[in-house]
């Protein structure tokens, strides 16, 4: 349920979660507790960020703070357990982090990540800040997570389909980069051609345009949406959808 902020709650979803990921609610909120407990991972974001001015001294004493969505990448992968996750868009690499995590705790998978550091003001404009001064893409990725990364430097639209066809075949893609609505379709349908049967597509940002919504429609999927913020002040929201098995 949302706070008076808007601000929505991880608890809220795990139910639904586990339905849709094919678990239960009790080894979800296991391996909620998993990343509670982490304290190695939480000093380490901590100790990133804790000189850098864009965090104003930010420190997080619970990784729930860092919101649903970073929340719930970590627990897909725990659930679906991906042998290869690709990602667009990546700047601090909070996100990339969680995910990486969550490979860590299963002891498995491989996270492919394209970003192009944010300098268009088209891209700024849509919510997205420049990365810190001196800081590259990922910078905020704990060391210790980082050899099951693989980060390239480029334009989506070059890099992606190159790095599908290098794989074959994906477990889960992620949109997080440009969020205009023809990106995000071409993203979207390109990495949906690659997904395994059983895989997932996930979107952030699908409350900027309909093309999460218009996707899923088109691939005749069942698509999820969860909300980081859903305040009269704040809408942030997320989209996921599964590439159905053939009966």
């Amino acid at each position: 349920m949302a706070n008076t902020q808007g601000e929505c709650a991880i608890e809220d979803y795990v139910a639904s979660f586990a339905e849709r990921w094919g678990t239960d609610a009790a080894t979800l909120n296991g391996y909620l507790a998993d990343l509670r407990g982490d304290h190695v991972f939480l000093a380490a974001i901590n100790d990133a960020i804790r000189d850098v001015p864009e965090f104003n001294g930010k420190q997080f004493s619970d990784v729930a703070e860092m919101r649903v969505y970073r929340v719930m990448l970590y627990l897909l992968t725990r659930a679906v357990k991906p042998r290869v996750f690709v990602e667009t868009g990546v700047h601090n690499g909070m996100s990339s982090a969680f995910i990486l995590l969550g490979m860590e705790h299963n002891g498995g998978g491989e996270l492919v990540s394209i970003d192009l550091p944010p300098l268009d003001q088209r891209i700024l404009d849509q919510g997205t800040n420049a990365l810190p001064a001196q800081k590259k893409p990922g910078w905020l990725i704990p060391d210790t997570l980082r050899t099951r990364h693989d980060l390239r430097l480029g334009q989506a639209e070059f890099e992606l389909p190159r790095l599908l066809e290098e794989k074959g075949e994906i477990d889960v893609f992620l949109h997080d980069s440009d969020h205009c609505y023809s990106h995000m379709m071409f993203e979207m349908a390109l990495a949906w051609a690659f997904l395994k049967p059983g895989g997932w597509v996930a979107a952030d940002n699908v409350e900027q345009n309909a093309a999460f919504d218009d996707f899923a429609r088109g691939v005749e999927g069942a698509p999820m949406i969860v909300s980081t913020f859903a305040g009269p002040d704040r809408v942030w929201q997320h989209g996921l959808v599964d590439k159905k098995v053939a009966a």
